[in-house]
């Protein structure tokens, strides 16, 4: 049975191999329970092998990880579109495991790596983390080069919390637009209408627009052969998405729709994001701005008030002006693409329109990720509830402000007619009091912001009418 005892501040292991003799060996992990853990996987690995169910590790080649990692690299890695996945496996896993031999590398030794790089490393990085390693294996097999279990396949995945992501409204994109640089207005313009990824906007190149037939065909992410998707598809063109990119091709002089200041395609180290939070921030879309005081700030008690708007204000240490900073919503370049799927999204567009758009392959990723609901479509949700209260049930909130609103009347009719001989109400008095009809719009919920003051207005949305909140996202209306 395996076992684990300390010796000089490190755990050893002790298990029966696959030929049934006793082994031991020091181990990296910190506690003892990682420790037991890596011992029953060897101690398993051994009892499978002498069992003739799994090929003994030493019927093949006889590799390192770091060896490993390097023939991935060479086969595979260099013909990924972002070098950013070799980065991250050199920087994470060759100092852990490069000098291990393959037979060593261990599911409990892969959850040390995991547990030790909790905190430095988010949720979704880990599972990219696991994925590699998974991956690695999976491909030696398939080559010959390992005969093994794949030590990832044990090691459970780690839960990602749901991010809520920023997105703009519709009154929102003009005005961004606006404070935009030239140079770059129909690049983002391309964004929302299309929503098209960032690879796929700087490899575009005028031979996949067709402005006469109004096509956009997506063929390539940077200069990789295709896209995320793996295939080419052909997009409309949005009517006033045709100007922006007739500017944009009238003053590229080389192949590409959006290229650089040399003619070549534009690189993955554009900063797209950080020239959109600023437009964002001279047009005003923001969370809040901060108000410093630069006086105080140098005299080392700096002085910083929070407020919704950028008004001119004073210090009240010094009396100097505060000087007014935006901080920006936190919009990043790919929610752009969230956005064209939330505005399609509320202007009606049904579901499977808005998938062939964004080139999803299940449109449960077009609804769940990519559209995105904020408080007022929920508050126009649940207004559009059609119940209708009868005088009994009315609160008394509502029955004041009833009565607040009416005309005021003698306490004595002149008639001299008996009150309490007059027929009750009927129940479509609260329809028809006019201290009622302008809340809201059903008629019954307390006034807000959001509340629609006309009748007319109220009356379609009672029938189930959907108002349209953005302008024809989807190129003329068809």
């Amino acid at each position: 049975m395996a076992s684990v005892f300390r010796k000089r501040g490190r755990y050893y292991v002790r298990w029966r191999d696959a030929a049934g003799q006793w082994r031991r060996q020091a181990t990296a992990c910190a506690t003892k329970r990682e420790a037991l853990r890596e011992a029953q996987d060897l101690e398993r690995q051994g009892e499978r092998a002498r069992h003739g169910l799994e090929p003994l590790p030493g019927d093949g080649p006889r590799l390192t990880f770091g060896e490993l990692l390097d023939w991935w690299r060479t086969d595979y890695g260099c013909k990924l579109r972002s070098p950013s996945t070799i980065l991250f496996a050199e920087k994470h896993l060759r100092d852990a495991f490069g000098a291990l031999p393959l037979g060593e590398v261990t599911s409990a030794r892969l959850e040390g790596l995991l547990v030790a790089k909790d905190g430095a490393l988010g949720p979704k990085s880990l599972n990219d983390l696991r994925g590699l390693v998974h991956r690695m294996f999976s491909l030696a097999v398939r080559r010959g080069l390992w005969v093994g279990v794949n030590p990832a396949a044990a090691v459970a995945r780690r839960k990602v919390p749901k991010r809520i992501g920023e997105v703009l409204r519709a009154e929102e994109v003009g005005p961004l637009l606006d404070a935009l640089p030239p140079r770059w207005r129909p690049l983002v313009a391309c964004a929302i209408w299309t929503g098209l990824r960032k690879g796929e906007l700087l490899g575009l190149q005028k031979a996949d627009v067709d402005l006469d037939a109004g096509t956009i065909t997506v063929r390539r992410s940077y200069d990789a052969a295709t896209t995320k998707g793996g295939r080419a598809d052909v997009l409309p063109i949005a009517d006033p998405l045709r100007p922006f990119l007739r500017e944009a091709m009238l003053a590229s002089r080389s192949a590409y729709v959006f290229p650089g200041p040399d003619g070549n395609m534009r690189s993955m180290g554009t900063p797209l994001e950080e020239i959109l939070r600023r437009a964002m921030g001279r047009a005003g879309l923001v969370e809040r701005w901060e108000h410093v005081c630069r006086r105080c700030k140098a005299r080392g008690t700096p002085h910083v008030e929070q407020h919704p708007d950028a008004a001119p204000r004073t210090c009240p240490v010094c009396g100097m002006r505060l000087w007014p900073r935006a901080i920006v919503r936190k919009v990043r370049f790919h929610d752009l693409r969230a956005t064209c799927a939330t505005l399609l999204a509320r202007a009606g567009v049904p579901l499977v329109v808005a998938q062939r758009i964004l080139r999803h392959s299940d449109p449960r990723l077009t609804a769940n990720v990519y559209s995105r609901v904020d408080l007022a479509d929920l508050r126009d949700g649940v207004n559009r509830i059609g119940i209708h209260l009868t005088p009994a049930a009315e609160p008394p909130a509502l029955r004041l402000a009833a009565s607040a609103e009416a005309p005021l009347v003698p306490a004595v009719s002149p008639e001299g007619e008996n009150p309490k001989a007059k027929a009750p109400e009927p129940a479509g008095f609260l329809q028809r009091s006019p201290g009622l009809a302008r809340v809201g719009e059903t008629g019954f919920e307390p006034a807000t912001p959001w509340s629609r003051s006309a009748t007319g207005r109220s009356d379609a949305l009672a029938r189930g009418s959907t108002p349209s909140q953005v302008p024809d996202f989807t190129g003329g209306g068809s």
